[in-house]
């Protein structure tokens, strides 16, 4: 990727800019970016090549943004976290991977000074409008999350998961790969990966998606039956564990649904 750090180069691209728009002398943008009227792209921003920028957008901070993402109007990139304790000296960033579509009135912000000290959005995301990222969320591949959603901060959302509508997701939860979580729902503990949540809790496991994306008859029934002896079963948690890391030896899916139990910080969601 060719990319361009003085404000000579960008009278090479300009065409693909609209005259309204402001950027920062420092951004770096790769020549095939597309930036619309009257946004707003500040200091220390990275644009991979491809990536389109709507009218109205403003991206701010230590945010790099990957290849041939498309970014709405109205969208708020790499702004300061909520957070009371944050000066605005702290050097975090977002990150912001390839082919995503962030639509109208989406905020994402940068992270607060822990862990890794950033925000992570992965490839083939869907945000829909008026959702909101906070720091220090990680969120994998392949994800969409519907209108007017809403995660805290330190959030982690595995593949290929689904989130509907007005859905709030507490402060370090976690939600496993190829979950759903219904409209409405409350999330206030990690959600295991495979399974159906609505009405703030677990119903069933996601088998029409994982039939959609090529799961096999017997790796379904295997998940269905983990999930059964998760939710189900008089036995104790002990036991339970046990049985499952027993099944995990010959079904990967499994494997994750156990490993998930086994690092969860917060608690399964019951």
């Amino acid at each position: 990727m060719v990319l361009l750090n003085s404000i000579n180069h960008l009278t090479e691209i300009r065409q693909m800019i609209h005259t309204t728009a402001i950027i920062d002398p420092s951004a770096i943008i790769a020549k095939n970016v597309t930036i619309g009227a009257y946004s707003i792209v500040g200091a220390g921003v990275q644009i991979g090549s491809g990536t389109h920028i709507d009218p109205h957008v403003v991206i701010k901070g230590s945010t790099i943004i990957g290849e041939n993402n498309h970014i709405h109007s109205f969208a708020s990139i790499g702004d300061i976290p909520q957070d009371i304790g944050f000066k605005g000296t702290e050097k975090t960033q977002l990150i912001i991977g390839d082919r995503n579509s962030i639509r109208e009135y989406v905020s994402i912000h940068r992270a607060i000074e822990v862990d890794e000290c950033v925000t992570r959005i992965g490839n083939d995301n869907l945000l829909m409008a008026h959702t909101h990222i906070g720091h220090n969320c990680i969120l994998g591949n392949h994800i969409v999350i519907v209108n007017s959603a809403n995660l805290a901060g330190h959030v982690e959302i595995n593949d290929w998961a689904i989130l509907s509508g007005f859905t709030a997701v507490h402060q370090f939860c976690k939600i496993g790969a190829h979950a759903m979580i219904g409209i409405q729902s409350k999330v206030t503990q990690d959600v295991l990966p495979f399974v159906m949540y609505a009405e703030s809790s677990p119903k069933s496991i996601n088998s029409r998606g994982l039939q959609r994306r090529g799961f096999s008859k017997e790796t379904i029934k295997n998940i269905r039956c983990a999930f059964k002896l998760f939710y189900r079963s008089s036995l104790n948690r002990e036991k339970i564990l046990c049985e499952l890391e027993e099944s995990s030896k010959s079904c990967a899916s499994v494997k994750l649904m156990y490993d998930f139990i086994q690092q969860s910080t917060r608690g399964i969601a019951r």
